[in-house]
């Protein structure tokens, strides 16, 4: 405890030295503090599924409540040191915390108006309570009513562990990857759209079903793991069920959790050697099949019969594979053909030059907007 006082003390200290908005600075990862020989520990799993839902407490103040999955080898570490903090030979360890970020309108990370400096838990904390109420600092109307159309909040968060080597200094840290981003309020939705695109777009947005990979890129081609992500997007929308990732990873090319959950069920496979080749584009025929998988996870009693699918003039160019997803697709007005073709892939070099087939961003969102119409939970 002793050591843990210091430690806090020199961190005050060092924080009074530095204006404020230096530690909004953020990386891909969270910075962990190693000695010199690089030996840790233990590692820790990033927080999972990460929500926030803007709540009322009991006098109509805002708050947003912050939930996430926590991974079981998590708890088991925690477990541990709870225990023994020398439990790892050599060390002492302090209880796991977790950090919650929070991102406030164009201010950087823990940057801006918030009731408290310091939004982290000890992870004791948050299992028995289940949640982390984080109260934000700004003005409310005359109905306690936060302005969240005028402002976006995000958030993230990590497990930390301070330790050190026995009978030495606290000085270094464990840390875990962030989680994934969770965003409340009303943000630009989308930019860079086709005019013809905007009114199915904006369902779209009213629906949450455009991610953030392609949000501002909506004209441009959607590559393979930008449309697993929408996929998945669909799939936890249209079922109100999370999908789970694939573990351990089939994949040596991608690491990207939601390539992973379009993998686990049955939604996109690879491409062969351990690769699913996610910055490669898509074409239409794959879009179809990739989406008529989707339909038939997500509603497996559907009728998936093809009975009555119009035909295409080069329907000798759509792969065996796709064929029947093309028709169902086409069957439920999904994807539909131009002057009597499909256009499913690319199949001379001209066409390949000029990325023939291909589908974009907001053309694969209109599609996932259709297909969530037709077969949205109740």
């Amino acid at each position: 405890m002793k050591k843990r006082i210091l430690l806090i003390i020199l961190v005050i200290c060092v924080i009074s030295i530095f204006p404020f908005n230096a530690l909004a600075e953020t990386t891909d990862n969270p910075n962990s503090i190693k000695p010199e020989d690089g030996d840790e520990p233990f590692t820790l799993e990033a927080p999972q599924n990460l929500t926030a839902e803007l709540k009322y407490d009991i006098d109509n103040v805002p708050y947003f409540e912050i939930k996430f999955d926590v991974p079981q080898s998590v708890k088991d570490i925690e477990a541990k040191l709870n225990e023994d903090s020398e439990y790892y030979e050599g060390t002492s360890c302090y209880p796991i915390e977790v950090q919650i970020d929070y991102k406030y309108g164009d201010y950087d990370w823990n940057e801006g108006p918030s009731l408290y400096w310091n939004t982290s838990i000890y992870l004791e904390s948050f299992l028995s309570d289940g949640v982390y109420d984080y109260h934000p600092f700004q003005d409310v109307d005359d109905e306690g009513a936060t302005n969240i159309k005028e402002e976006v909040y995000s958030f993230r968060a990590y497990f930390y562990s301070d330790w050190g080597y026995e009978g030495g200094w606290i000085n270094n840290k464990v840390v875990s990857n962030y989680s994934n981003i969770a965003t409340v309020g009303n943000p630009e939705y989308y930019s860079g759209a086709s005019k013809w695109a905007i009114p199915e777009l904006d369902k779209a947005a009213e629906y949450g079903l455009i991610t953030s990979s392609i949000k501002d890129k909506m004209s441009e081609p959607i590559t393979r793991e930008e449309f697993a992500e929408l996929a998945v997007l669909l799939y936890e929308k249209t079922t109100k069920e999370t999908a789970q990732p694939e573990s351990p990873n089939p994949f040596t090319d991608s690491n990207n959790p939601e390539v992973l959950k379009a993998y686990k069920i049955g939604i996109v496979t690879g491409v062969g050697n351990n690769k699913f080749d996610p910055k490669a584009l898509t074409n239409r025929e794959q879009v179809a099949t990739m989406l008529s998988r989707a339909v038939r996870v997500m509603v497996p009693d559907a009728d998936f019969s093809i009975e009555g699918a119009p035909s295409f003039s080069d329907e000798e160019h759509i792969s065996n594979w796709a064929l029947e997803h093309v028709k169902y697709m086409s069957k439920i007005g999904v994807i539909k053909g131009s002057e009597g073709k499909f256009m499913p892939k690319a199949v001379t070099t001209a066409e390949v030059a000029s990325g023939y087939a291909t589908t974009t961003c907001e053309q694969a969102t209109l599609m996932a907007v259709r297909i969530y119409e037709k077969f949205k939970a109740d």
